[in-house]
């Protein structure tokens, strides 16, 4: 593929990890990592990066109507991986920069760019299931960043866990994108009390 992949971790004040990672042919070509003050900074640098494509985003890309929000990724994800059940929540219990700092990029991007590619990601979990290891950023930082870089084909060091988990999301979306990745958390079965919400149109959840 070419193009640009976005990777994007919605924190708080401070702490939203922006990735911007060129491919060419498939291989990596150009990889930007940075954390920025707010969302306004995360569209804005997106605004200046040519040819994107994708974006993975930690964050909730759709909404369920059914009890507390769980939806049936997050069930499946809770139930596959008993070991770090409480990295994953039900939609209701969520703070606001998962619940809407994500969302308002997504919706923002999508109206600039009506076929960008969307798949959402969840970089604790997927740190378990690609590298057999809990996160744990603050104490591993070089090694995940290495076990990383190898996956990706590149070389880049990131400065906190946002950058990470940006980058991780760019990795998941071109596994999805590619092929490697066939599984896609967003059409799991539905309960007959429950249906999804995609307010920013369709999106994806590619898993490995």
């Amino acid at each position: 593929m070419n193009g640009t992949i976005i990777g994007y971790d919605p924190g708080g004040n401070a702490s939203h990890g922006l990735a911007c990672v060129r491919y060419q042919g498939g291989r990596v070509v150009n990889v930007e990592v940075s954390t920025h003050d707010n969302v306004y900074s995360v569209l804005a640098a997106v605004a200046r990066v040519p040819d994107v494509v994708a974006i993975g985003v930690d964050t909730l890309t759709c909404w369920s109507t059914g009890p507390s929000g769980w939806r049936p990724a997050d069930r499946w994800l809770k139930e596959r991986y008993p070991q770090i059940t409480n990295s994953v929540s039900a939609a209701n219990s969520l703070f606001g920069a998962m619940g809407l700092n994500g969302m308002a990029v997504l919706i923002r991007l999508r109206e600039l760019l009506p076929d960008l590619l969307i798949s959402e990601t969840h970089p604790k979990v997927l740190c378990l299931e690609l590298f057999n290891e809990k996160y744990d950023y603050k104490n591993r930082r070089d090694e995940m960043d290495r076990f990383l870089n190898g996956l990706m084909g590149c070389s880049v060091t990131t400065v906190n866990d946002h950058e990470w988990d940006a980058l991780i999301s760019v990795y998941a979306v071109h596994s999805g994108l590619t092929g490697r990745w066939k599984r896609d958390l967003h059409v799991l079965n539905l309960k007959s009390n429950e249906e999804l919400i995609f307010p920013c149109g369709v999106t994806n959840y590619w898993w490995p």
